[in-house]
């Protein structure tokens, strides 16, 4: 079976190695979330050349400076002149992890840079928020709640919007409006960002109990989760199931200890990928599916022979 670098290099990447997002397509976009998340599995599976090329492809085609400050850009585009948080926080997380897994502060340096930028610049009111453009020296005015991972870059100002909000609803909102104080909700939800806001809240001890039940009985009576819902009638909006949906699912029934329904959606994505649907996956989906069978392989949870 070929290694996932050699699925990446023969599916997602261009001849410079940049990765596109969809496979064979170098028409389709290429994003620094890409890069990110690549790192994360390369990190996991202790591939330090693999890791170190991504690393040099970020500072020669997405990172920019400005003045004393460093950026990424969140696509490869000539007007893209905005990062991405979410993004930006898990390289950095990536780069620290790799400083001292693989012995080079060089990549401790970069991180620090890239912080420095975010914590200085990417700011309302003392709360963390989704951008920065440096080209009008702006900051956006919103924050997306799937967003507040657990890293230091998140100020406790911006931490605690995910302990206030509303859990006796089923669905959370999206994003938090900092010129207005509000938190703000779509009449369509997507099951990644809900389930992103689920775990980082049990992350810091906040439970989802209203949600949690909800999944809970969505799985056991369809033994699937499509990737949107309507909010008020929780029925689903789409047809497709995702495999980035089902790897923070899989996620979240592990942190929450619902180890059996954990099990069973790794044994039912394996199926889906086993059943073609990798065949056009967007990188988003393809590699959230090789992170979460190599966290389950090296937790020792039970992995279906391919």
């Amino acid at each position: 079976m070929e290694s996932v670098q050699v699925m990446v290099a023969e599916s997602y990447m261009d001849d410079e190695s940049l990765i596109h997002a969809y496979p064979s397509n170098r028409n389709s976009e290429y994003l620094s979330e890409s890069i990110g998340l690549y790192m994360e599995y390369l990190l996991i599976v202790e591939d330090e050349k693999t890791f170190a090329e991504q690393v040099l492809l970020l500072k020669e085609h997405f990172l920019v400076q400005d003045e004393e400050f460093y950026f990424l850009r969140w696509r490869l585009n000539e007007n893209a002149t905005v990062n991405a948080l979410i993004d930006d926080i898990r390289i950095i997380s990536a780069l620290q992890q790799a400083a001292e897994t693989f012995g080079d502060p060089e990549y401790e340096k970069m991180a620090s840079q890239l912080s420095l930028a975010i914590s200085s610049l990417q700011k309302q009111d003392d709360a963390i928020v989704d951008f920065y453009d440096w080209s009008m020296d702006i900051p956006a005015n919103r924050l997306t709640l799937s967003y507040l991972v657990d890293s230091e870059i998140i100020a406790e100002t911006s931490a605690v919007l995910l302990e206030q909000l509303d859990a006796s609803q089923v669905f959370f909102p999206e994003y938090y409006d900092v010129t207005s104080g509000q938190y703000i909700q779509g009449d369509e939800v997507h099951m990644i960002d809900q389930l992103l806001i689920a775990l980082n809240r049990e992350i810091r001890g906040f439970h989802s109990e209203v949600l949690l039940k909800w999944l809970k009985e969505q799985w056991d009576s369809e033994q699937k989760l499509y990737g949107r819902y309507d909010r008020e009638s929780f029925k689903p909006n789409v047809e497709y199931e995702s495999l980035a949906v089902y790897s923070y699912l899989h996620a979240y029934f592990i942190q929450v200890g619902e180890q059996r329904l954990a099990a069973e959606v790794l044994e039912h994505t394996q199926q889906l990928a086993n059943n073609g649907i990798l065949d056009n996956a967007h990188f988003f989906d393809f590699i959230h599916y090789e992170l979460m069978l190599a966290k389950s392989q090296s937790s020792g949870s039970r992995i279906i022979s391919e």
